[in-house]
């Protein structure tokens, strides 16, 4: 990991996200690119000379805001360097070339608070689920980001192979335990044995040393989640998402952005490259179709 995307909205949450950043960057030697955008008015305004003054002097206060952040004293010792982007939505930026090749993207959010700050609720929501690379949530200040304990809550069928390397580059940079975690609900039921298994099996796969393998039965998936990692007191949600199609197979709708809006702690999202998607839906097409054909 070289580079570590942090997006601003000078709010106290961002401010928070920052500081995450930064010490993620000192721990891997990594650089970070902090963007301001914003998307003030249309076409026709720009025209008017009165607007004119009035954006000029507008950005250049928010240029003035983006290079005291550079001079913060935790961000000493790492390579920042700062892109503002006028007329572009905060979502818009992580699907940009410039951007969307970045390595992690670390935005700070107040969860569903109504608060007014950019990073906020569906702006946030929609970073999360468009973004290409890992997003890491955080929601108050840590001065230490000392990461020992993260659950992985997943279903642990094909998807969640494809994004796991990412997920263990944390376990293995803070030398973390991971807890396996596998929800079962009334309407998502399966045997201790089998979820058993497929923990065991993943484990194995990936060489994992430090881990846990857990069951937690609750009426739905993201209170299970977010109740099982109370209980652990763990330090990091990790989770992975379909983007626009949700999570996988047996964790549908926007669960993801859910968990990120709901924890109080840190959550890291991965979002499954379509490749892997249109693969695994070419293999049920072609499943439902032998089935039909042996009825």
């Amino acid at each position: 990991m070289k580079t570590i995307l942090v997006p601003t909205d000078f709010s106290e949450h961002a401010l928070y996200a920052l500081k995450t950043a930064a010490n993620i960057a000192k721990k891997m030697y990594a650089q970070i690119r902090l963007v301001h955008t914003y998307d003030l008015s249309s076409r026709e305004a720009h025209e008017d000379v009165q607007f004119k003054d009035f954006y000029d002097q507008l950005s250049a206060v928010k240029k003035e805001k983006l290079a005291a952040l550079t001079k913060m004293d935790f961000l000493k010792g790492i390579t920042v360097s700062v892109h503002f982007e006028p007329n572009m939505k905060p979502w818009e930026m992580v699907t940009k070339d410039k951007y969307k090749n970045a390595d992690l993207i670390v935005i700070g959010s107040n969860g569903k608070s109504g608060s007014h700050d950019l990073f906020i609720g569906s702006n946030a929501d929609k970073i999360i689920r468009m973004a290409s690379a890992p997003v890491l949530t955080v929601k108050k200040e840590d001065e230490v980001f000392d990461i020992k304990k993260i659950v992985f809550a997943s279903d642990f069928h094909d998807d969640s192979y494809s994004v796991f390397k990412k997920i263990k580059f944390f376990i293995d940079l803070y030398k973390a335990q991971v807890d396996l975690l596998k929800v079962i609900t009334p309407r998502y039921f399966e045997t201790t044995n089998t979820s058993t298994k497929l923990m065991g099996d993943f484990a194995k796969k990936f060489n994992l040393t430090d881990f846990t393998i857990n069951t937690w039965n609750d009426s739905n998936i993201e209170d299970g989640i977010l109740n099982f990692s109370n209980r652990q007191k763990t330090d990091l949600v990790a989770i992975e998402t379909h983007g626009k199609s949700g999570i996988n197979h047996i964790i549908g709708g926007n669960l993801a952005e859910n968990i990120a809006d709901d924890a109080k702690l840190p959550v890291l999202t991965i979002k499954i490259k379509e490749e892997v998607q249109q693969h695994k839906k070419a293999q049920q097409q072609s499943t439902d179709y032998e089935n039909w054909g042996a009825e």
